[in-house]
């Protein structure tokens, strides 16, 4: 089954998707700010990895910038999770989205939303272990 790595500076929202995905054979990594963010990823090789955006006074824009530097082959796996308003009709905040490159996931989400943008990062993770000749 898939492992996945959840950054977000909620607790509470972290334990309810660690707990949603857990019961469903997921292996779910928990961070609550990028230090722990990135020592987890100096270890692990996640399928998928939920970045909420805005941490406290720390933004998951850094820890994209670092994955880009420190293991490029994870940012096709890169879902943002905000509970600011994604308004992809409003032309500047749409190409400030678009502009990343990756998906964004508008908080309150429900949890089959947040699976099947799982399964969206989950694609390029078993291409990867393909073409590596390993399995996922």
């Amino acid at each position: 089954m898939a492992t996945l790595l959840y950054l977000d500076d909620e607790e509470t929202i972290g334990r309810a998707v660690a707990r949603w995905f857990e019961r469903r054979g997921y292996v779910v990594h928990l961070a609550r700010n990028l230090a722990q963010a990135r020592d987890m990823l100096l270890d692990i090789e996640p399928d998928a990895l939920f970045i909420d955006v805005w941490l406290g006074t720390e933004s998951g824009f850094e820890l994209m910038s670092w994955i880009e530097d420190n293991r490029p082959h994870l940012v096709e796996r890169i879902i943002f999770v905000t509970g600011e308003l994604v308004d992809h009709h409003n032309a500047a905040s749409g190409r400030l989205w678009q502009s990343l490159g990756r998906p964004v996931l508008q908080k309150p989400f429900d949890f089959a939303q947040l699976e099947a943008h799982l399964q969206f990062a989950i694609g390029p993770a078993r291409e990867a272990s393909a073409e590596r000749g390993t399995g996922t």
